[in-house]
C-alpha cells in the first residue's frame, strides 16, 4: 500500500491513471498529453505507475502500451480508505439536513412554486 500512496501523491501520475481510466494508450500518447514534461520523465512517472502495480505496459513492436490496473486502488480502498467513508457521509448527511431545513432559507426568500429554488420576494 505504501508504494500505491507514494504513486499517488503526485499529481502528473494521477493524470496518468485518468488518461488510462478512459483507455489503454502507448506511451507516446501519454506524454502528448503533457507538453511541458519531456518524454524521459513521462516514462519516468510511468515506472514509477507500474512498480506500484497501478498501470500494466505491453509491447506492440516498438510501442508500449499502457493499461490501468484498478486492483491497488479497490486494496486502498478496502484496506484503508473505506474506515473514513463514515466522516463524509455523517458531513454529508448533515448538510442535507440543513439545506432541507427551515433555517437554510434566509428572510428575504422564499421557493418559486414547489421547484424547490429560492427567489427574492422583493423582485429581484
Amino acid at each position: 500500500m505504501e508504494r500505491v500512496l507514494q504513486a499517488l501523491a503526485d499529481p502528473t501520475r494521477r493524470r496518468i491513471l485518468d488518461l488510462l481510466a478512459q483507455s489503454d494508450l502507448a506511451a507516446g500518447e501519454i506524454a502528448r498529453h503533457f507538453p511541458d514534461i519531456s518524454r524521459p520523465a513521462v516514462s519516468q512517472h510511468l515506472a514509477v505507475l507500474r512498480e506500484a502495480g497501478l498501470v500494466r505496459e505491453r509491447r506492440e513492436g516498438r510501442r508500449r502500451i499502457y493499461r490501468l490496473e484498478p486492483e491497488p486502488l479497490r486494496e486502498l480502498w478496502e484496506g484503508w480508505l473505506s474506515h473514513y467513508q463514515r466522516f463524509w457521509d455523517d458531513r454529508l448527511a448533515g448538510l442535507k439536513r440543513l439545506v432541507e431545513s427551515e433555517d437554510w432559507r434566509g428572510e428575504g426568500e422564499q421557493t418559486d412554486g414547489g421547484s424547490g429554488i429560492p427567489t427574492d420576494r422583493r423582485g429581484s
